[in-house]
């Protein structure tokens, strides 16, 4: 639900498409739906959209990674690429192929050329979408709050059913919404195929099935048999959960799971937990999130703190010059204070920025040492500015972004350009490309429990369980 109107910070005017993008992902094959613009990049890259020859393609790739690249360590060596392929160049998929050995070469994990479908799957995912029925599932738990494991241990965990061993669905908006399926229904059998007792995997597996493919259904519900045909098509996701907890001492806390930084419609989402949980005590679970858009990470940072920086990224520019962009808030707006290191040249932006409605709760935050890149810039901003206290294990130590470039034929093209630094000065490490990561160090180091049957976000979450505790004893003294 859509609780008002959301101004992304620096987006593209209304309909034209942004040519630039910065992407903080932790993953290397991904790409974020572009969503930024640096006006200042016109004129000095240009990232082509119409169609050229598959050549061409090549080169405009070799020439963008030129200017945009943050280090290239051997320009003898780099200009080499630029017409190593020339003759082998038949097609596009040539092209892409021979541009992504050649990014190969910077030493960069993250420079990547998509082709056209890599790109709509990745915009796809930004706008939280994906094809398929639109269900789900909860893990089953013993009495004491233990995941119920399948007896062989590939089929995963079991999921939570009714007395028969029915298993109990959730929906998601989309198909199987369409087709009258309700939360709670109880999956008899899956296209002839009984559902009785069947682990998660096994269910995953009756469900996959592409845009278009028909399923048939057989529910419980009511004590009534229904038969049900679905046609799997498109799924709009959730990125943020939340539920209300309640500490030993019996005072309510608010749990709110964050996925990923990629859906451009999280702040929405954020807000919406907000607003229903209604607490001034919050864990915000940023384990396993493997980054995203920059822009959705300032959009939440903004709900949680009134005043003060948020991130620095220095960003090279051109052949020669970078820039040294600081972004901060104030109660009037984003601020963006823009220094070029050529000219010692200073320019100023004051954006639209988010109300800070959680700024008064007290915030603990959960990571792990696959909290990656935008999870990472989120987390520093709110421990800087003492707006959170940190639990968990070390993060992963992305502290470098990528500009993400509309290419021509369709693709679009990924190449790190910049480095970032947290409200204090740290630089978390580049992400793998060497030994330096860094990574963020929690306040609180508690190591998650290697017990197969630990679920994140439920009661024997050790790592929850101590920040939930933490955070009832605290009385206002957290930070």
């Amino acid at each position: 639900m859509k609780l008002m109107n959301i101004k992304t910070p620096r987006a593209p005017p209304k309909g034209k498409a942004s040519a630039f993008a910065r992407l903080i992902s932790g993953f290397s094959p991904t790409v974020s739906k572009i969503t930024q613009v640096l006006a200042d990049l016109v004129g000095k890259v240009r990232p082509l959209t119409e169609q050229v020859t598959a050549v061409e393609l090549y080169h405009c790739t070799w020439e963008t990674a030129s200017k945009l690249a943050y280090t290239i360590t051997d320009w003898k060596d780099w200009k080499t690429w630029e017409h190593k392929f020339d003759k082998q160049i038949k097609s596009d998929e040539d092209a892409i192929k021979f541009a992504n050995q050649m990014l190969a070469a910077l030493g960069d994990k993250y420079a990547i050329l998509l082709s056209p479908a890599q790109v709509k799957a990745e915009q796809d995912r930004a706008s939280g979408q994906f094809t398929g029925v639109g269900v789900q599932f909860e893990v089953k738990l013993d009495s004491s709050g233990r995941a119920v494991l399948a007896e062989d241990p590939e089929d995963g965990f079991m999921v939570r059913t009714d007395e028969n061993g029915y298993p109990l669905m959730q929906v998601v908006s989309g198909p199987a919404q369409q087709a009258g399926m309700q939360d709670g229904d109880a999956i008899v059998s899956i296209n002839g195929d009984s559902a009785k007792n069947i682990t998660r995997a096994g269910l995953v597996n009756k469900l996959r099935c592409g845009s278009g493919e028909k399923i048939e259904i057989v529910i419980l519900r009511n004590r009534q048999i229904l038969t049900i045909h679905i046609t799997a098509g498109t799924v709009n996701t959730e990125v943020v959960t939340h539920q209300l907890l309640k500490s030993i001492q019996g005072q309510a806390v608010g749990y709110i799971r964050l996925e990923h930084f990629y859906k451009l419609e999280t702040a929405n989402e954020m807000i919406t937990a907000l607003k229903k949980l209604a607490v001034d005590k919050l864990i915000i679970d940023l384990r396993y999130n493997p980054g995203g858009d920059m822009d959705v990470q300032l959009q939440l940072a903004s709900l949680f703190i009134k005043d003060g920086v948020l991130v620095s990224c220095r960003e090279r520019i051109s052949s020669s010059n970078h820039e040294l962009s600081v972004y901060s808030l104030s109660p009037t707006g984003l601020n963006i204070t823009v220094k070029d290191e050529a000219s010692g040249k200073r320019t100023n932006k004051l954006l639209v920025r988010l109300e800070a409605i959680a700024a008064e709760c007290e915030i603990a935050i959960l990571v792990n040492s696959e909290s990656m890149s935008a999870a990472e810039m989120f987390t520093a901003a709110l421990q800087d500015n003492k707006r959170a206290i940190v639990i968990g294990e070390t993060t992963f130590g992305k502290g470098i972004a990528q500009a993400v470039l509309l290419m021509p034929n369709g693709t679009q093209m990924r190449v790190t350009n910049q480095r970032y630094f947290t409200p204090n000065g740290r630089w978390l490490g580049d992400g793998g490309n060497s030994s330096e990561s860094y990574g963020i160090v929690p306040d609180h180091i508690v190591k998650l429990e290697d017990k197969p049957e630990i679920v994140l976000g439920t009661p024997h979450d050790n790592q929850l369980a101590f920040a939930l505790e933490l955070l009832a004893k605290s009385g206002n003294q957290l930070i």
